[in-house]
């Protein structure tokens, strides 16, 4: 009978790894992705200009982190890996701490593109370039326990948001304030006590490493390496996939779910909407204090769904995309109409529609990826996916300033509509992609378990 395995324990070093990567994206990402619109509205009346012109800064932040990863990779490569994220953590915590002392509207844009250069680096970088080394083994699962923090900020960081605002908006420099200070708390000293490139450099191994009887490393090469044959991934080539048509859609239905994502960042401001002006002059005063909840809602959503997209996809890919298509359907149209019919009333029902919006919400991280590796396989995995998420930021970054610039001009009523029919025409075009890809793929690269099985027995 084989032995069993020995392999790399956890340490107080890996744990401390992962504490590091979880709360960076608890405070730095969380902040401020997921409590961008609590401080538009009161911004925008200081400055005298447009909701617009605020929300801005969040299109200069995409714009920079669609810029920054490939530099950052670089850096990573060639410098002390502590030197690099505490710069990246300053590059994040320093402008997002001017934002209470900028003179003009415009100091928001360049500091929003220096935010994105350095959360890109922390979010993507650092999370993929630090766990990757640290552990061999359940590496997916350290990652989606840290991902999962975004949701758990966001529920946080709003709820601290509303109350530091206070009823009159008036709390919104000293929030920028409180949540600079969360950054740097959460980011800067974790990174300077714990991040090292490698376990090795800690004494330790990968978790999960397979080891002799002295703690050394072992080599597990499969039979295939040890012939030194070459086996590849099966599915298509880069150059492959660019002559698909689900590959296209792949890439607009990316972008257009980020777009769906990226108006998110107006709830708060349409409840201070309605909590001060209100449905035909009619302000529900009991949301004053309440600025924050409904996206504390959609974060809570958007944690939960993650884990049912998780489970549901891996059985049925349309079914992770219909409930996410529900989720996003019903969700708005209850966060529209709920305290349009109901007025105080409608509070709660409201909020609860934030909730399934988001499940619709959870599938940009949870189920892109999941459909690339499904649909064109894991030969080009890498360059394909990365296409993917260039698009992704890049709709992105129009979306989180076209949002603003629809509901200022065309009012509440007509952002709820559009943001409707773009959910719908995205989930079609990505259930478009998975159908045709399965198709494909079946009459291409794509062999099941059980046709791999038969192979097996007939070569025999």
């Amino acid at each position: 009978m084989s032995e069993k395995i020995r392999r790399q324990g956890l340490t107080w070093r890996h744990v401390a790894v992962v504490i590091t990567m979880m709360l960076t994206l608890l405070t730095a990402v969380a902040i401020v992705f997921t409590a961008a619109g609590l401080c538009y509205r009161p911004v925008a009346d200081h400055f005298g200009v447009q909701i617009s012109d605020v929300s801005l800064y969040i299109t200069f932040i995409y714009i920079g982190s669609m810029v920054g990863p490939i530099p950052a990779g670089i850096l990573f490569d060639k410098f002390n890996p502590k030197i690099v994220f505490t710069v990246a953590a300053l590059l994040v915590v320093l402008p997002y701490l001017g934002f209470a002392f900028y003179p003009s509207i415009h100091y928001f844009w360049v500091a929003g593109f220096f935010i994105g250069l350095g959360l890109c680096t922390l979010e993507y970088t650092m999370t993929a370039g630090i766990l990757s080394r640290w552990f061999h083994t359940n590496y997916g699962t350290v990652v989606g326990l840290s991902f999962a923090m975004t949701g758990v900020g966001g529920i946080i960081w709003n709820l601290v948001g509303q109350t530091v605002l206070g009823p009159d908006l008036s709390g919104w420099a000293t929030l920028y304030l409180i949540f600079g200070a969360a950054m740097a708390i959460g980011t800067i000293p974790c990174i300077l006590l714990f991040i090292k490139r490698t376990p090795e450099e800690c004494g330790t191994l990968p978790y999960g490493m397979p080891i002799d009887e002295n703690g050394n490393a072992l080599s597990l090469a499969s039979e295939e390496e040890k012939s030194n044959e070459v086996v590849e991934e099966p599915g298509y080539t880069a150059k492959e996939a660019l002559r698909l048509p689900f590959f296209w859609t792949m890439l607009i239905g990316a972008g257009l779910l980020n777009v769906t994502v990226t108006l998110s960042q107006l709830f708060a401001t349409y409840v201070q909407f309605l909590g001060h002006d209100g449905w035909a002059g009619v302000a529900i005063v009991a949301l004053l204090a309440l600025s924050g909840t409904l996206e504390s809602f959609a974060s809570a959503g958007q944690m939960v769904g993650k884990v049912l997209v998780g489970y549901i996809e891996s059985r049925t890919l349309l079914g992770a995309q219909i409930m996410g298509l529900i989720g996003g359907v019903v969700g708005l149209a209850i966060m529209w109409w709920a305290p349009k019919l109901m007025g105080e009333a409608g509070i709660w029902p409201m909020f609860f529609g934030g909730a399934a919006y988001g499940l619709m919400y959870a599938c940009s991280t949870a189920m892109l990826p999941f459909l690339v590796r499904e649909v064109f396989g894991g030969r080009d995995y890498d360059r394909i996916y990365s296409w993917q998420v260039v698009v992704f930021n890049g709709f992105g970054a129009m979306g989180a300033t076209a949002w603003a610039v629809l509901a200022q001009s065309c009012g509440w009523d007509v952002f709820f509509a559009v943001s409707i029919l773009v959910v719908v025409v995205t989930f079609i075009t990505i259930a478009y992609t998975g159908i045709a890809g399965y198709k494909a793929r079946a009459k291409t690269w794509y062999k099941s378990d059980k046709q791999l099985a038969s192979e097996a027995v007939e070569a025999a």
